[in-house]
């Protein structure tokens, strides 16, 4: 059994499918079934259940994942100690909080990236970027594109993700398989506090007033994950990108609009002229993760 079978097992973990994970390593798919058979075959033990939500751990599955984490970031240790023998600067990576971080982790891993020299830093757009010019942060993944705070700043878009009509899964729409926006324009919206995410707000008007009306807001949350506490709760209903959250928070469903251009970008920034090779490489993993993924997966 090799390393490759290994980090390709735990892909397959993360990612919860074999098509994802087959995309995400440049494999083909019966490369990677034949991995995981092969695993399986020689541990003795089924590693993974095949369920309606994707590819699930079993139990032996999980400790074998364990050691599999353990054995190698022992080597990815190991290599990096043996290749700097110097210390190496720390990199520091701001997000939010509906960025699909874990997904990442998983690439530098895979890229061989000493995770030892990184840290996350969870904040909002706004202060993500002000923190970014002041270097607290070496590399920023946004919701949205900041205008008004990235002056002196290089910006990538990564990616365009699709929003969608978020629910209370009791709400008279929750059956539908698509809607038009203006079904809801009766009801009460949950926005985003307008200090921390301005172009998540103006963004939400523009659709819903294309749509023919303009949205009466309910309730202001402080993030992302309150704003969907406050849906499954049944009080408001929202506009939202999928993949907030890695596990499901009951009570609400995504469903899809009947529009187009109801995107968000998913944007990075990094202070202009950085010519870190470390940065460079992470921003280039950065970009190739968000290029993998289809409209609807963040």
């Amino acid at each position: 059994m090799e390393i490759r079978h290994l980090k390709t097992l735990m892909m397959v973990a993360s990612a919860r499918s074999i098509s994802k994970a087959s995309h995400l390593l440049h494999l083909s798919q019966p490369s990677v079934t034949r991995i995981v058979q092969e695993i399986e075959t020689i541990v003795g033990s089924p590693l993974f259940s095949r369920t309606k939500d994707g590819m699930i751990l079993t139990n032996d599955g999980k400790k074998f994942y364990k050691l599999a984490t353990k054995i190698t970031s022992s080597l990815h240790k190991t290599i990096s100690d043996l290749k700097n023998s110097h210390k190496k600067c720390v990199i520091n990576i701001g997000f939010c909080p509906s960025i699909m971080i874990f997904d990442l982790i998983e690439q530098l891993r895979y890229a061989n990236f000493s995770m030892d020299y990184i840290r996350f830093h969870e904040f909002n757009t706004k202060r993500q970027l002000i923190a970014l010019k002041n270097n607290q942060i070496d590399i920023s993944i946004t919701r949205g594109a900041d205008t008004a705070h990235s002056e002196g700043l290089e910006q990538i878009t990564l990616h365009k993700a699709e929003l969608f009509a978020v629910i209370p899964a009791a709400h008279r729409l929750s059956g539908k398989k698509t809607l038009n926006l203006d079904e809801m324009k009766d009801d009460q919206f949950v926005t985003l506090s307008e200090k921390f995410f301005p172009f998540y707000n103006s963004t939400m008007t523009a659709i819903c007033k294309n749509a023919g009306f303009i949205p009466r807001i309910g309730f202001s949350a402080n993030g992302y994950v309150a704003a969907l506490a406050t849906i499954a709760a049944g009080s408001c209903v929202g506009i939202f990108p999928r993949g907030i959250v890695n596990s499901i928070i009951p009570g609400y469903v995504y469903i899809p609009i009947r529009a187009r251009d109801n995107f968000i970008d998913i944007t990075c920034y990094l202070r202009k002229g950085e010519n870190r090779k470390e940065v460079i490489d992470i921003i280039s993993i950065i970009r190739n993760q968000f290029c993998n993924f289809g409209l609807s997966d963040i």
